[in-house]
Parts: C-alpha cells; sequence; structure tokens
C-alpha cells in the first residue's frame, strides 16, 4: 500500500542537510542509496536525498531519474517534482521533469501520484490522500504542472528505457520537449525560434548526443530551418523562401 507521506510547499523540515546528486550535459551517473535502493539519473538532472527514520524522501529538481526502491514498508519512498509526489514502498519507475510537464512511468510494483499540496494535509494522519492516481506496470503518468490536469497512458517500458543505454526516444512528443531531453546531452543546445516550431510532433529513436542527426531529421521532415549562432542551433518556422534556400546549403 503506498501512503502519502511527502512535505510541500516549501514544508520540508530535514534532519540534517539533503544529500545532493547531479549529472552534466552528456553525464549518466548511478547511485546507490543508504536504505539499498537504486537511482539511475539521467544527464543534466539533479536531486535531493534525505532520509530519516520515519521516511525516505527524494526532490528531483530537474532532468529524469529511474528509482529502483528497496522494500520498507514502515518508509515509504517519495519523489516529489514540482507540484506533485510520487510513493512507493517497493518498486521500480521513472519521474522526468520537462518544461511544465511531469511524467512518471512505472515498470514494477506500485505507485501512488499524489498533489503535492494535497499529500501535505495528509502527512500527519498516515494515511492514503484523496486525489491519488494510482498507476499498474505498463502505464505513464503524463501532468501538466500548470494546470494539475493529468493522463495516463500505456508505455513500452523498453523504449522508454532506452536513455540508460545512450539512447534518446520520442512517441508523439512536441518538438519543444524533444529539444528539452536532447538538450541534456548537447555540446550545442538546440534553440527554437518561435513557438509554432515547438509543436510539431517528433517520433523516433536517436543517440545521445547526435545533435546533427536530430536537427536533420525535423527540419527536412517539417518546414524548419536551422542555423548555428554561436555555440547554439537555432531552429525556427521557414516563413519565405529566402529561409528555405538557407536552409538547403547547409
Amino acid at each position: 500500500m503506498a501512503f502519502a507521506l511527502t512535505a510541500g510547499g516549501g514544508a520540508w523540515y530535514w534532519a540534517q542537510s539533503p544529500d545532493v546528486y547531479a549529472t552534466a550535459v552528456g553525464e549518466r551517473r548511478t547511485v546507490r542509496l543508504d536504505d539499498g535502493s537504486s537511482v539511475s539519473l539521467d544527464a543534466a538532472s539533479r536531486m535531493l536525498v534525505s532520509f530519516t527514520d520515519e521516511r525516505r524522501a527524494v526532490t528531483l529538481e530537474r532532468g529524469r531519474a529511474k528509482f529502483d526502491v528497496a522494500k520498507d514498508p514502515l518508509r515509504p519512498f517519495t519523489v516529489t517534482a514540482g507540484s506533485q509526489s510520487v510513493v512507493a514502498v517497493g518498486t521500480s519507475f521513472s519521474v522526468e521533469l520537462l518544461r511544465n510537464q511531469l511524467r512518471v512511468l512505472l515498470f514494477e510494483g506500485q505507485v501512488a501520484v499524489v498533489p503535492r499540496a494535497v499529500a501535505a494535509a495528509n502527512i500527519k494522519v498516515r494515511r492514503p490522500a484523496p486525489a491519488t492516481t494510482q498507476l499498474v506496470p505498463g502505464q505513464e503518468l503524463v501532468a501538466d504542472l500548470s494546470s494539475g490536469t493529468a493522463e495516463v497512458l500505456p508505455a513500452e517500458a523498453e523504449r522508454s528505457l532506452g536513455w540508460e543505454g545512450g539512447r534518446v526516444d520520442f512517441v508523439d512528443m512536441p518538438l519543444a520537449d524533444a529539444v528539452e531531453r536532447i538538450n541534456r546531452y548537447a555540446a550545442s543546445p538546440i534553440v527554437l525560434g518561435d513557438a509554432a516550431a515547438g509543436r510539431h510532433i517528433v517520433n523516433g529513436v536517436f543517440d545521445a548526443g547526435d545533435t546533427d542527426s536530430f536537427v536533420k531529421g525535423v527540419t527536412s521532415l517539417y518546414p524548419l530551418s536551422a542555423r548555428e549562432e554561436g555555440h547554439r542551433i537555432v531552429i525556427k518556422t521557414v516563413n519565405s523562401k529566402v529561409d528555405e534556400e538557407k536552409n538547403s546549403q547547409r
């Protein structure tokens, strides 16, 4: 059973300073926590970890992480990201922050996804919180962190774990979100020149760090142009024949 034991809205009270784990652009690492849980941290990610006798609390500040949680029924394992909290006892799942979106994918066991504010109201009574979304293996929750709306979708576990093997996978993902994933590995980050460009849908698998292939793929599929500006690559909507000619000359 999963219990909502999280603190929210600035109500974290650490017994001691949390342990900080972070990765740079292009770097991945695996972390072994004190309780025996294992965390696979994606590139350009950062998390805070604080364990007490009553709870195991993680805050994902950016990026993505996969958690293989050691069982401890007396101390639920909670990952807070944005406005949501993911609660488990012993299971395997990943949590990802993209712009204003949270994605939670369950591989094994059971997790509850609880609004952070709702979870805070239930912390003292140690009971399951209302407004809880329960996931089963093979499901992914995609939540909008501004509106609070969320949907649960089927997911392919093997494809979803491709990033651990150095692949970046996209399934019906807006280009704006896809760029954020690619940039975790990009020596030259991609910047979108207009909002319309970010709404194109991306599907496919790319090698992590192979920014050129990604750029060539999306600019050949959609009316987009790409050019280098300093240490970044700007992708924008093609608005004229002049832009098309410049893109064809690259």
